[in-house]
């Protein structure tokens, strides 16, 4: 793994670990009515994506079981159409979607 990737990837880790932090207790209506929460989520949401697109392809090929293109695409998705950002997805991949993350990232920087 390249120095690069390394970065990238502990970057991730840190994005995800932040996204449980800050939902971790909130029931879903509390995130509905938490307009600050859904800003900061969201905002995290689009720094894993770039962090994710900055993975090398040959490293995202190897490790199949992180959802790339999906990260990446929510990504693009905050920056061009944010004017259409459902706080339903957000909530899904906050306190459902983050969780494989999280796990794979862990298994990818774990030593040795």
């Amino acid at each position: 793994m390249g120095h690069d990737d390394r970065l990238s990837l502990e970057q991730m880790l840190d994005t995800v670990r932040r996204v449980r932090r800050l939902v971790r207790g909130v029931p879903r209506d509390g995130f509905e009515d938490n307009e600050v929460l859904q800003l900061a989520v969201v905002h995290l949401i689009q720094v894993l994506g770039e962090a994710a697109s900055r993975v090398s392809a040959g490293l995202r090929a190897r490790h199949f079981e992180l959802p790339w293109a999906e990260m990446i695409g929510m990504r693009n998705h905050i920056v061009h159409g944010y004017d259409h950002l459902d706080p339903d997805i957000a909530w899904r991949v906050a306190t459902e979607d983050i969780e494989v993350v999280l796990a794979a990232l862990d298994r990818m920087l774990a030593p040795g």
